[in-house]
């Protein structure tokens, strides 16, 4: 069975990190081989990976993502390679592969795409309700990473709530070993000034409108000093997060540590771990860092909520005196610190990373015995 999963890049994100992940895994399953399409290669940061397990790259020729002539690339490549099983992420990959397959004229393989988030800027404009219609219309299957990413999309797309049929959850997961058995780093290994004493907070994600840095360096205004903050990650905002830190006096404390290959160490390294964000799908950051045996605090919002609640602990979204406060405690409170650090660890066991793939390629069989 061959699989095709079409991203817009390989780029720093979670559905990015995803296909990382799991693509290896996929391929190690009996009678399977995926292979992983990009809209452009700028930027690239999980390409890496994939190759040095033999996953066949490949990259269109325009390179640009909002090109439509993406439709007839893709048509081409799928045509070309007789595929069982198309598989997209994101937008506007979706949108370009959905209309490609309309120009596919007799036996064509099953198509399937992931919602990775709750919310996006495409739902305030009434009339990419119709758009989204015709464009979902097209899937087989729609995976969504949590029940409320599900709820939200179908909702969307039909108030009424017909056709379900469609829809089924597979939850995001993780390498849990990745983050249990690795070593920390001595905090003079992230930068040289530390020392074992700080306490360092950490929160990995995209500089992007969905996340919400600028509330955790915020928070430090009503933090001692020795508290210092790693953010890991790039993107477009990333810049005016930078500014934010110096117009309040706290950049010597927030550390931008950019695009890491070594999350895990740093998780580990770090004290606390947060996720501010303004909405999630799922989000995978926070499940990593209760991995790493850490205490997560997370941003109250559906699809992260449902990760983090009675394990974690979570906050208003925004509101970066409650963060504070919600910081300090865990950092004066020892047997809070450890009680919070061992729920988050046996939360994280939840997702295990193995699960998903299962489930992946259960519904590609699936879907293919129909053909």
């Amino acid at each position: 069975m061959r699989i095709l999963h079409i991203i817009n890049s390989l780029s720093s994100g979670g559905a990015e990190k995803l296909i990382e992940e799991i693509l290896p895994l996929i391929n190690k399953q009996e009678g399977v081989e995926a292979e992983v399409l990009l809209l452009t290669d700028e930027n690239n940061v999980f390409d890496k990976n994939l190759k040095e397990n033999n996953i066949n790259v490949q990259v269109l020729s325009k390179g640009k993502i909002r090109s439509p002539y993406n439709i007839f690339d893709i048509r081409r490549k799928i045509i070309e390679k007789k595929y069982d099983v198309v598989h997209t992420h994101l937008f506007p990959a979706n949108y370009w592969t959905s209309i490609a397959f309309k120009l596919i004229f007799g036996k064509k393989p099953k198509l399937l795409t992931t919602e990775h988030s709750t919310y996006n800027r495409r739902r305030e404009k009434f009339y990419f309700r119709y758009i989204d219609k015709f464009i979902y219309s097209n899937f087989d299957k729609i995976i969504s990473i949590s029940k409320q990413t599900q709820d939200s999309l179908s909702l969307w797309l039909d108030p009424n709530q017909r056709n379900l049929e469609k829809f089924v959850v597979i939850e995001n997961g993780i390498d849990l070993n990745k983050f249990i058995e690795v070593k920390p780093y001595p905090k003079a290994k992230i930068n040289k000034d530390f020392n074992e004493d700080l306490k360092l907070l950490c929160m990995v994600g995209r500089f992007s409108k969905s996340k919400d840095q600028a509330t955790v360096i915020k928070s430090l205004e009503n933090l001692p000093e020795d508290v210092h903050l790693l953010l890991i990650g790039e993107g477009e905002l990333k810049m005016k997060n930078e500014i934010l830190a110096k117009e309040m006096g706290v950049e010597s404390r927030v550390h931008f540590l950019g695009f890491r290959n070594d999350v895990n160490r740093i998780l580990r390294t770090s004290d606390i771990i947060i996720l501010s964000s303004y909405w999630e799908g799922f989000g995978l950051a926070a499940v990593e860092g209760m991995a790493a045996g850490k205490p997560v605090i997370a941003s109250d919002v559906p699809g992260l909520r449902e990760v983090v609640k009675d394990a974690g602990v979570l906050f208003q979204r925004g509101d970066s005196k409650e963060l504070a406060r919600t910081i300090d405690k865990l950092t004066k409170d020892k047997k809070k610190y450890e009680y919070i650090s061992e729920t988050c660890l046996r939360r994280a066991d939840q997702f295990n990373i193995k699960n998903m793939v299962e489930r992946y390629v259960n519904t590609y069989k699936a879907l293919n015995n129909k053909m």
